[in-house]
Protein backbone atom coordinates (compact mmCIF):
# COMPACT_ATOMS: atom_id res chain seq x y z
CA UNK A 1 0.00 0.00 0.00
CA UNK A 2 1.34 3.89 -1.10
CA UNK A 3 0.64 6.38 0.93
CA UNK A 4 -0.74 9.92 -0.12
CA UNK A 5 0.85 12.72 1.03
CA UNK A 6 -2.85 14.66 1.31
CA UNK A 7 -6.24 12.39 2.15
CA UNK A 8 -9.95 14.60 1.93
CA UNK A 9 -11.25 12.99 4.66
CA UNK A 10 -9.64 11.08 8.03
CA UNK A 11 -11.97 8.37 6.89
CA UNK A 12 -9.31 8.07 3.70
CA UNK A 13 -6.69 7.98 5.95
CA UNK A 14 -5.43 4.11 6.68
CA UNK A 15 -6.22 3.49 10.04
CA UNK A 16 -2.41 2.74 10.77
CA UNK A 17 -0.70 5.48 9.72
CA UNK A 18 -3.47 7.92 11.12
CA UNK A 19 -0.64 9.42 13.48
CA UNK A 20 1.72 10.47 10.61
CA UNK A 21 -1.20 13.07 9.47
CA UNK A 22 -3.21 16.21 10.84
CA UNK A 23 -5.71 17.96 9.45
CA UNK A 24 -5.15 21.54 7.63
CA UNK A 25 -7.80 23.24 6.24
CA UNK A 26 -9.98 20.57 6.12
CA UNK A 27 -7.78 18.03 4.82
CA UNK A 28 -5.59 15.48 5.92
CA UNK A 29 -1.69 16.34 5.19
CA UNK A 30 1.10 13.42 6.03
CA UNK A 31 3.87 15.66 8.55
CA UNK A 32 6.98 13.11 8.27
CA UNK A 33 8.93 15.39 5.50
CA UNK A 34 12.25 14.36 4.54
CA UNK A 35 14.64 17.13 3.52
CA UNK A 36 16.05 16.99 0.35
CA UNK A 37 13.91 14.99 -1.54
CA UNK A 38 10.79 14.81 -3.72
CA UNK A 39 7.07 14.12 -2.81
CA UNK A 40 7.27 10.80 -3.98
CA UNK A 41 10.60 9.75 -2.39
CA UNK A 42 9.30 11.45 0.48
CA UNK A 43 6.76 8.80 0.58
CA UNK A 44 8.73 6.27 -0.53
CA UNK A 45 11.01 6.19 1.99
CA UNK A 46 8.32 6.33 4.44
CA UNK A 47 6.40 3.84 3.18
CA UNK A 48 9.88 1.41 3.57
CA UNK A 49 10.72 2.85 6.93
CA UNK A 50 6.68 1.55 8.49
CA UNK A 51 7.27 -1.82 6.61
CA UNK A 52 10.57 -2.40 8.07
CA UNK A 53 8.62 -1.00 11.54
CA UNK A 54 5.68 -3.83 10.75
CA UNK A 55 8.33 -6.61 9.77
CA UNK A 56 10.37 -6.41 12.92
CA UNK A 57 7.62 -5.91 14.94
CA UNK A 58 6.17 -9.24 13.39
CA UNK A 59 9.53 -11.25 14.30
CA UNK A 60 9.48 -9.70 17.67
CA UNK A 61 5.98 -11.02 18.41
CA UNK A 62 7.11 -14.39 16.84
CA UNK A 63 10.27 -14.49 19.15
CA UNK A 64 8.20 -13.53 22.07
CA UNK A 65 5.32 -16.07 21.56
CA UNK A 66 8.05 -18.99 23.18
CA UNK A 67 7.13 -17.47 26.33
CA UNK A 68 3.68 -17.38 26.47
CA UNK A 69 2.39 -18.81 29.93
CA UNK A 70 6.01 -19.04 31.28
CA UNK A 71 5.88 -17.13 35.24
CA UNK A 72 8.60 -14.68 35.84
CA UNK A 73 9.67 -16.54 39.10
CA UNK A 74 9.77 -19.84 37.72
CA UNK A 75 11.95 -18.32 34.94
CA UNK A 76 14.26 -16.25 37.54
CA UNK A 77 14.17 -19.85 39.30
CA UNK A 78 15.54 -22.10 36.26
CA UNK A 79 18.21 -19.51 35.66
CA UNK A 80 19.65 -19.59 39.08
CA UNK A 81 19.42 -23.32 38.82
CA UNK A 82 21.85 -22.79 35.29
CA UNK A 83 24.24 -20.92 37.00
CA UNK A 84 24.92 -23.36 39.71
CA UNK A 85 24.67 -26.12 37.32
CA UNK A 86 27.44 -24.07 35.05
CA UNK A 87 29.15 -23.13 38.42
CA UNK A 88 29.57 -27.13 39.48
CA UNK A 89 29.40 -28.75 36.28
CA UNK A 90 30.80 -32.16 38.03
CA UNK A 91 28.03 -32.45 40.73
CA UNK A 92 26.61 -35.79 40.91
CA UNK A 93 22.72 -36.30 41.15
CA UNK A 94 22.81 -36.49 44.34
CA UNK A 95 24.54 -33.46 45.31
CA UNK A 96 21.88 -31.34 42.91
CA UNK A 97 19.09 -33.30 44.35
CA UNK A 98 20.24 -32.20 47.85
CA UNK A 99 21.10 -28.94 46.68
CA UNK A 100 17.82 -28.52 45.62
CA UNK A 101 15.77 -29.83 48.42
CA UNK A 102 18.54 -27.07 50.61
CA UNK A 103 17.45 -24.53 48.38
CA UNK A 104 13.71 -25.40 48.62
CA UNK A 105 13.89 -25.61 52.47
CA UNK A 106 15.34 -22.30 52.81
CA UNK A 107 12.79 -20.67 50.60
CA UNK A 108 10.03 -22.32 52.72
CA UNK A 109 11.59 -21.56 55.92
CA UNK A 110 12.43 -17.63 55.18
CA UNK A 111 9.16 -16.43 56.04
CA UNK A 112 8.57 -18.53 59.22
CA UNK A 113 12.37 -17.24 60.56
CA UNK A 114 11.46 -14.15 59.94
CA UNK A 115 8.16 -14.12 62.04
CA UNK A 116 10.38 -16.31 64.67
CA UNK A 117 12.64 -13.48 64.95
CA UNK A 118 9.89 -10.80 65.50
CA UNK A 119 8.08 -12.75 68.02
CA UNK A 120 11.95 -13.54 70.13
CA UNK A 121 12.24 -9.49 69.66
CA UNK A 122 8.67 -8.89 71.42
CA UNK A 123 9.70 -11.42 73.90
CA UNK A 124 12.75 -9.64 74.65
CA UNK A 125 11.24 -6.56 74.90
CA UNK A 126 8.49 -7.86 77.12
CA UNK A 127 10.69 -9.86 79.65
CA UNK A 128 12.91 -6.61 79.61
CA UNK A 129 9.50 -4.27 80.35
CA UNK A 130 8.99 -6.82 83.35
CA UNK A 131 12.57 -6.92 85.22
CA UNK A 132 12.55 -3.49 84.57
CA UNK A 133 9.19 -3.11 86.52
CA UNK A 134 9.99 -5.41 89.07
CA UNK A 135 13.35 -3.64 89.70
CA UNK A 136 11.52 -0.52 90.30
CA UNK A 137 8.72 -2.51 92.50
CA UNK A 138 11.67 -4.00 94.52
CA UNK A 139 13.50 -0.84 94.68
CA UNK A 140 10.34 0.69 96.30
CA UNK A 141 9.89 -1.81 98.55
CA UNK A 142 12.73 -1.59 99.88
CA UNK A 143 13.08 1.86 100.66
CA UNK A 144 9.82 1.65 102.11
CA UNK A 145 10.24 -0.89 104.90
CA UNK A 146 13.79 1.21 105.39
CA UNK A 147 12.11 4.06 105.59
CA UNK A 148 9.81 2.51 108.09
CA UNK A 149 12.22 1.11 110.61
CA UNK A 150 14.23 4.52 110.45
CA UNK A 151 11.16 6.44 111.61
CA UNK A 152 11.13 3.65 114.51
CA UNK A 153 14.28 3.55 115.28
CA UNK A 154 14.00 7.09 115.61
CA UNK A 155 16.79 8.16 112.92
CA UNK A 156 17.54 12.01 112.27
CA UNK A 157 15.30 13.64 109.66
CA UNK A 158 19.13 15.02 108.49
CA UNK A 159 20.00 11.69 108.31
CA UNK A 160 17.37 9.35 106.29
CA UNK A 161 18.25 10.35 102.75
CA UNK A 162 21.68 8.62 103.52
CA UNK A 163 19.76 5.45 105.13
CA UNK A 164 18.04 4.84 102.36
CA UNK A 165 21.15 5.44 100.09
CA UNK A 166 22.93 2.83 102.15
CA UNK A 167 19.83 0.29 102.53
CA UNK A 168 19.13 0.04 98.95
CA UNK A 169 22.81 -0.57 98.66
CA UNK A 170 22.58 -4.04 101.18
CA UNK A 171 19.12 -5.07 101.07
CA UNK A 172 17.26 -7.36 98.47
CA UNK A 173 13.73 -8.81 98.55
CA UNK A 174 13.65 -12.71 99.12
CA UNK A 175 11.21 -15.09 97.54
CA UNK A 176 9.00 -14.64 100.28
CA UNK A 177 8.72 -11.06 99.94
CA UNK A 178 10.86 -10.34 103.15
CA UNK A 179 13.45 -7.19 102.68
CA UNK A 180 16.84 -8.93 104.20
CA UNK A 181 20.17 -7.72 103.77
CA UNK A 182 22.28 -9.55 101.49
CA UNK A 183 25.57 -11.45 101.39
CA UNK A 184 28.93 -10.45 100.49
CA UNK A 185 28.02 -6.53 101.20
CA UNK A 186 29.84 -6.10 104.42
CA UNK A 187 26.98 -6.66 106.34
CA UNK A 188 25.37 -9.69 108.34
CA UNK A 189 23.45 -11.03 105.77
CA UNK A 190 20.07 -12.01 106.26
CA UNK A 191 19.02 -9.05 108.74
CA UNK A 192 15.86 -7.54 108.54
CA UNK A 193 15.84 -3.46 108.50
CA UNK A 194 15.34 -3.39 112.30
CA UNK A 195 18.36 -5.32 113.41
CA UNK A 196 20.66 -3.83 110.41
CA UNK A 197 19.86 -0.17 111.90
CA UNK A 198 20.70 -1.88 115.14
CA UNK A 199 23.76 -3.30 113.98
CA UNK A 200 24.25 0.01 112.44
CA UNK A 201 24.61 2.04 115.28
CA UNK A 202 27.98 1.69 116.35
CA UNK A 203 29.25 2.36 112.38
CA UNK A 204 26.71 5.09 111.63
CA UNK A 205 25.91 6.99 115.31
CA UNK A 206 25.79 10.25 113.65
CA UNK A 207 22.13 8.70 112.32
CA UNK A 208 20.63 9.03 115.78
CA UNK A 209 20.37 12.28 118.22
CA UNK A 210 23.39 13.01 120.51
CA UNK A 211 22.37 11.51 123.53
CA UNK A 212 21.69 7.79 121.62
CA UNK A 213 24.66 7.66 119.86
CA UNK A 214 27.21 4.66 120.29
CA UNK A 215 29.08 6.57 122.52
CA UNK A 216 26.14 6.48 125.08
CA UNK A 217 25.45 2.98 124.49
CA UNK A 218 28.04 0.92 126.30
CA UNK A 219 25.44 -1.29 128.46
CA UNK A 220 23.56 -1.93 125.36
CA UNK A 221 23.40 -4.20 122.73
CA UNK A 222 23.66 -1.43 119.95
CA UNK A 223 20.26 -0.58 119.79
CA UNK A 224 16.42 -1.84 120.50
CA UNK A 225 17.23 -1.35 124.10
CA UNK A 226 18.46 -4.84 124.73
CA UNK A 227 21.64 -5.07 127.60
CA UNK A 228 25.17 -5.56 126.65
CA UNK A 229 25.83 -8.83 127.98
CA UNK A 230 29.42 -8.26 127.98
CA UNK A 231 29.36 -5.36 130.57
CA UNK A 232 29.63 -5.92 134.25
CA UNK A 233 26.14 -4.68 135.31
CA UNK A 234 24.30 -7.14 132.46
CA UNK A 235 27.16 -9.80 132.85
CA UNK A 236 25.79 -13.29 130.70
CA UNK A 237 27.54 -15.87 129.48
CA UNK A 238 24.74 -17.21 127.76
CA UNK A 239 24.01 -14.74 125.84
CA UNK A 240 27.15 -13.94 125.27
CA UNK A 241 27.70 -16.99 123.24
CA UNK A 242 24.28 -16.34 121.27
CA UNK A 243 25.54 -13.33 120.18
CA UNK A 244 28.93 -15.18 118.67
CA UNK A 245 27.11 -17.82 117.51
CA UNK A 246 24.93 -15.55 115.31
CA UNK A 247 27.48 -13.06 114.45
CA UNK A 248 30.85 -13.50 115.68
CA UNK A 249 31.72 -9.39 114.39
CA UNK A 250 28.84 -8.32 116.49
CA UNK A 251 30.11 -9.83 119.69
CA UNK A 252 33.31 -8.90 119.34
CA UNK A 253 31.93 -5.07 118.94
CA UNK A 254 29.81 -5.51 121.74
CA UNK A 255 32.99 -6.81 123.60
CA UNK A 256 35.26 -4.11 123.09
CA UNK A 257 32.41 -1.15 123.76
CA UNK A 258 32.55 -3.20 127.54
CA UNK A 259 35.74 -2.83 127.84
CA UNK A 260 36.66 -6.29 127.63
CA UNK A 261 37.19 -9.24 124.73
CA UNK A 262 35.33 -12.05 123.09
CA UNK A 263 36.26 -14.79 125.67
CA UNK A 264 38.12 -12.67 128.02
CA UNK A 265 37.40 -11.74 131.93
CA UNK A 266 34.42 -9.58 133.21
CA UNK A 267 35.48 -6.05 133.16
CA UNK A 268 34.83 -3.47 136.29
CA UNK A 269 32.18 -1.98 136.40
CA UNK A 270 31.39 1.87 135.20
CA UNK A 271 30.92 4.67 137.06
CA UNK A 272 27.67 6.69 136.56
CA UNK A 273 30.40 9.67 135.09
CA UNK A 274 31.94 7.58 132.57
Amino acid sequence: MKLKKIYDTEADVPADYLSFYEERDGKWHLTVEIEGTSDSGDIARLNGALTKERDDHRKTKEKLRAFDGLDPQQARDRLDKLDELEANPDATIEQRVTSEVERRIKARLAPVERERDGFKRERDEAVAEREQIQGTLKGRTISDEVRAAASRAKIIDSAVDDVLMYGNSVFEVGEDGTVVTRDGVGVTPGLKPEAWLADMKERRPHWWPASQGAGSQGNRGGGGGEANPFTAEAWNVTEQGKIAAADKAKAERLAKAAGTSLGGPKPAPRSRAA
